[in-house]
């Protein structure tokens, strides 16, 4: 079997690296607008942006090395593809989500959290399911 190089996954780091630094500009804005030097200091605005970037962050770099070795186990990059574009944009919702005003239930919120793990499963399961024959050599 001929590996190839993840560029699926390359990609997909690139357009969420721009989606975190975004979001990092969007914090910095909100400081500077807030005059809040650190924290979110009890400021409704500033827990969002903070929420928004962080988010992104604690998710993004899990799932590219998750999707990178995919890749690198030979899934075909459409199957990738597919998983990638669906976290990048249940990722956008979840953005967008906590942008819109506080409600009860945020549907876009919801399913950014919902895509996120429904992507994340199958990601996992894929992962397993694709590095157990080279465990069985």
């Amino acid at each position: 079997m001929s590996l190839s190089p993840p560029y699926v996954s390359a990609i997909t780091a690139a357009i969420l690296i721009l989606m975190q630094m975004a979001l990092l500009f969007s914090v910095v804005q909100t400081r500077r607008r807030v005059r809040q030097s650190l924290g979110d200091g009890g400021k409704q605005e500033m827990l969002l942006a903070i929420r928004r970037h962080g988010n992104l962050a604690e998710n993004a770099a899990l799932f590219i090395v998750g999707f990178a070795l995919l890749e690198l186990l030979g899934a075909g990059h459409l199957w990738v593809a597919m998983l990638c574009a669906v976290f990048v944009l249940a990722r956008i919702s979840h953005v967008i989500g906590l942008s819109m005003p506080a409600k009860t239930v945020n549907r876009l919120r919801v399913a950014g959290t919902a895509g996120t793990t429904l992507i994340g499963v199958a990601l996992a399961v894929r992962l397993i399911f694709a590095a157990i024959p080279y465990l069985t050599g």
